[in-house]
C-alpha cells in the first residue's frame, strides 16, 4: 500500500493533478491487493519454516517491498530519467543492473528488520486479518473520496475582454486522423483502398502531395501541429514529457482572437494530463473504457500497464474498440452536439481527433477480431498483408463516418463557409524496413502524411500542390487564413492555397526519441539523410542516404557512394536541429556556431 501511494504521489506531482482519490484507490487496489495475495502466501509458508510469525511477517514484507520498489524504480528511472537509453547516461547498463540489485538487497534487509521489529512490538499487526482489514478500510475510504471528489479540471485560458474576431472570420475545423499514411488514401494514389469522401474533401480545396510529419509518434507530432515548433523546441519529446505552458498554441491564438475553441482528443498522449488543453474553452478527452475499471490517471501506474500487457498478451480472446479509443461515430457526435448548442454569433475553432486506423487494427464491421501491438509486438513478416488489409478496412470505415459528418455540416450550412483541414500525426510501418507500428524509424511510411485544406467559400478548389510542406505549417496556415496575426515564435510558414503557390521552404526535418532510438531525418532536393544513435534497439544503421525522388520506398542506401551529398544534408540538418534546440521553450543550453548560423540564414531561419 505504501509503494502504491508512493507511485500515485509521483503521478500527481508529474501531472499537476492535485489530490485524486481515484488514483489513490486504484494504487491501493492494484498494489495492495496483489502484494497482499502474494505476501500472505509467502508469509504462511515462511511461518511454518521459521516457526516465528514476526520473522515470517518481516521476510514476506521485505521481499514484497524490495520487489515492487525495484521493479517500479527501474522502470521509471530508465524511462523518465534516462529516456529509455543509456547513451550519455552516467551509468552503463551493467552498472544500472548492479545498482538495482544493490537497492533490492538493501530494501529487503531494511523491510525485514523494520517489519519484524513492528510485529514483535505489536503482534496483532502481523495477523492476516489486520493486513486484509487495513487494505479494505483504505479502499473503502478512498472509494468514498471518489464519490465526493470533483474531478480536477486543468486550467483553461479565456478570451481577453473585448476580443473581437476579424471581419468575416471563418469557422475552422481541424481533423487529425491518428496513424494515417498518405499512400493508403485513393487521392494519394492508393488503388486497392478507395476513400471517396476524403477524396471529395481534397477536390474541394488543396491537396499537398508531399507533406511530412516532424516526428513518428503521437505526442511530439501533435505538439508540432499545435505549436508550429519542432519537437526540440516544444519539448514534448519523451513518454514522460508534457507540452509546456510556455508554448503558444494554435488554440490560444484563436481564442485570443475571439474564437470559441473546442477540442475532442481521443488518445491519452494528447489528453489534458499532458498539457494539450492549452487555449481551449472546452477540451474533452474521450476516454476509452480502461481495463479493470481504472481511470485516466490510474492508467499511468506501472502496475496497471503490466496487468494490461498480461491481459492482452495471454488472456484476451476478443477485443472491443471502446477499451482502446472511442470510434469515429462517437467523435463526430460530440462535435455535432457541441455545434448544435453553440453561440452561432461567435466563430469557432474545433479540433476533432479520430483514432482509426491506429492499432489495434479492428476488422470491420466489428466482430471482436483485431491485431494489437501490445498483444504481438513483433509479428512475423508473413502477417503484413493481413494487418495491412485490416488497417485499410479501418480507413474505409472512417471515410464512411466522415461522410455522415460532412453531410451534417452541409445541412447546418457550415461546410461551405468553413476552413477544414485534414491531416495525420504520423504513418505506420508494415515491415517495409523490417519492423512494425510507428515511433522507431523515420522512413517515409511513418512520416508521409495527408494534408488536405478546404478553404472557405470562394477559395481555390481542385488544387494539387507538389511543394515539400510540413506539419509545422498547419497552425500558421489556419491563423493567417482566418485573418489573425501569426505569432513570431512559430517556425512554420503559411501555405498558399491557390494553384502555383510557392513552397514555404526547400526541406523537411523530423526527429524522434523513443524506446532508446534517437533519430533524425532531413530531406531536400529529392534526397534524404537519416541518422540513428549507434547501437539503437531497432538495429538501424547509424547513417543512411536515399534518393527519395527515384527510390520513394527508401530501399537503396547511397551513403557510401554519395558522401558529399550526405555530408551537405547532414550539416544542414545539424544546423536546423541546433536552431530548434536554441529556441526551445525550456532552455537546452544549445548555442549556434558561425557556420551553422550562415546555413540557417540560407535555409530561411532567423536566429
Amino acid at each position: 500500500m505504501v509503494v502504491g501511494l508512493g507511485e500515485a504521489a509521483i503521478v500527481i506531482v508529474e501531472r499537476h493533478l492535485g489530490l485524486d482519490p481515484s488514483l489513490i484507490f486504484f494504487a491501493l487496489l492494484f498494489y495492495g491487493g496483489i502484494a497482499a495475495a502474494i505476501g500472505l502466501g509467502i508469509g504462511i509458508v515462511l511461518s511454518f519454516v521459521t516457526r516465528s510469525g514476526s520473522t515470517a511477517f518481516g521476510l514476506s514484507g521485505g521481499v514484497i517491498l524490495a520487489a515492487l520498489v525495484t521493479i517500479i524504480g527501474r522502470f521509471r528511472v530508465f524511462r523518465d530519467v534516462f529516456n529509455e537509453t543509456f547513451d550519455g547516461a552516467p551509468l552503463s547498463p551493467k552498472m544500472f543492473q548492479v545498482a538495482s540489485l544493490g537497492a533490492a538487497v538493501l530494501l529487503l534487509v531494511l523491510g525485514f528488520v523494520l517489519l519484524r521489529a513492528l510485529a514483535r512490538r505489536m503482534p496483532a499487526l502481523a495477523s492476516p486479518l489486520t493486513v486484509i482489514g487495513g487494505l479494505v478500510l483504505a479502499l473503502v475510504a478512498s472509494r468514498a473520496g471518489m464519490a465526493l471528489h470533483t474531478p480536477h479540471a486543468p486550467a483553461l485560458t479565456h478570451v481577453a475582454a473585448g476580443a473581437t474576431p476579424p471581419p468575416k472570420a471563418p469557422n475552422v475545423i481541424l481533423i487529425v486522423v491518428d496513424t494515417l499514411r498518405a499512400d493508403h488514401l485513393s487521392c494519394y494514389g492508393a488503388m486497392k483502398n478507395q476513400t471517396p469522401i476524403i477524396d471529395g474533401l481534397a477536390a474541394d480545396g488543396t491537396r499537398f502531395s508531399h507533406a511530412y510529419s516532424q516526428a513518428s509518434w503521437t505526442r511530439p507530432s501533435f505538439g508540432t501541429i499545435f505549436t508550429s515548433l519542432y519537437p526540440s523546441s516544444h519539448r514534448a519529446i519523451h513518454k514522460a514529457d508534457a507540452l509546456p505552458d510556455a508554448v503558444v498554441t494554435l488554440a490560444e491564438v484563436m481564442q485570443g482572437a475571439g474564437y470559441a475553441t473546442v477540442g475532442f482528443a481521443n488518445n491519452i498522449n494528447v489528453a489534458p494530463l499532458f498539457g494539450f488543453q492549452q487555449g481551449f474553452d472546452q477540451y474533452t478527452f474521450l476516454e476509452p473504457e480502461f481495463f479493470f475499471g481504472a481511470t485516466e490517471a490510474a492508467a499511468q501506474l506501472t502496475v496497471y500497464n503490466t496487468l494490461r500487457l498480461v491481459r492482452e498478451r495471454f488472456v484476451s480472446q476478443k477485443k472491443y474498440v471502446e477499451n482502446y479509443y472511442q470510434p469515429a461515430d462517437v467523435v463526430s457526435k460530440h462535435g455535432l452536439d457541441w455545434l448544435a448548442a453553440r453561440d452561432a454569433k461567435r466563430p469557432f475553432f474545433m479540433f476533432l481527433h479520430y483514432m482509426e486506423p491506429h492499432d489495434p487494427y479492428f476488422v470491420h464491421p466489428y466482430n471482436g477480431e483485431a491485431y494489437a501491438r501490445v498483444a504481438n509486438p513483433n509479428p512475423d513478416s508473413s502477417l503484413a498483408d493481413k494487418y495491412r488489409d485490416a488497417y485499410d478496412g479501418a480507413i474505409r470505415y472512417l471515410d464512411g463516418e466522415l461522410a455522415k459528418l460532412f453531410a451534417d455540416l452541409k445541412a447546418k450550412g457550415i461546410y461551405d463557409d468553413a476552413l477544414i483541414v485534414l491531416t495525420a500525426d504520423h504513418g505506420e510501418e508494415f515491415h517495409e524496413h523490417g519492423g512494425w507500428w510507428h515511433g522507431t524509424t523515420l522512413y517515409d511510411e511513418q512520416l508521409a502524411v495527408p494534408l488536405l485544406i478546404k478553404p472557405p467559400r470562394g477559395g481555390a478548389t481542385g488544387v494539387v500542390n507538389e511543394a515539400v510542406v510540413s506539419s509545422l505549417d498547419i497552425a500558421p496556415t489556419i491563423i493567417q487564413t482566418t485573418g489573425v496575426t501569426v505569432p513570431p515564435a512559430m517556425i512554420g510558414k503559411p501555405l498558399g492555397l491557390a494553384a502555383g503557390a510557392p513552397a514555404p521552404r526547400d526541406h523537411s526535418f523530423a526527429e524522434s526519441e523513443l524506446e532508446g532510438n534517437n533519430l533524425q531525418a532531413y530531406r531536400s532536393g529529392g534526397m534524404k539523410v537519416l541518422h540513428a544513435n549507434p547501437g539503437n534497439p531497432r538495429g538501424l544503421p547509424d547513417h543512411q542516404l536515399f534518393d527519395v525522388a527515384s527510390d520513394p520506398g527508401e530501399q537503396k542506401d547511397l551513403i557510401t557512394t554519395k558522401t558529399e551529398v550526405a555530408n551537405k544534408l547532414t550539416a544542414d540538418m545539424t544546423a536546423v536541429q541546433s536552431h530548434a534546440e536554441s529556441v526551445a521553450v525550456q532552455s537546452t543550453g544549445t548555442s549556434i556556431d558561425a557556420a551553422s548560423e550562415e546555413r540557417l540564414r540560407a535555409l530561411g531561419y532567423v536566429h
